[in-house]
């Protein structure tokens, strides 16, 4: 325990309107175990999606950043050239 006696119940917080959009950060949720302790389907599916954009906007970024490297590449080798 810490020297003044008091320990931090982070499960306690209160939850933003923010948080509870899911958009922001959340406080600890109460461990659940057992038969009880399952994954939902919307967290799945949520999961699904992020996983989604995330491939296709990190795929997209990737391609952008080659293709300005190559593009940059040629630009400067006809100026050292010419």
């Amino acid at each position: 325990m810490p020297p003044e006696g008091k320990t931090e119940r982070a499960i306690d917080n209160g939850w933003t309107p923010i948080a509870r959009l899911g958009v922001w950060f959340q406080p600890p949720r109460r461990v659940i175990s057992g038969k009880s302790a399952k994954i939902r389907w919307w967290h799945r599916l949520r999961s699904l999606i992020l996983l989604g954009v995330f491939v296709i906007f990190g795929g997209i970024f990737m391609a952008s950043l080659i293709g300005l490297i190559i593009f940059a590449g040629g630009f400067l080798l006809e100026q050292a050239i010419g």
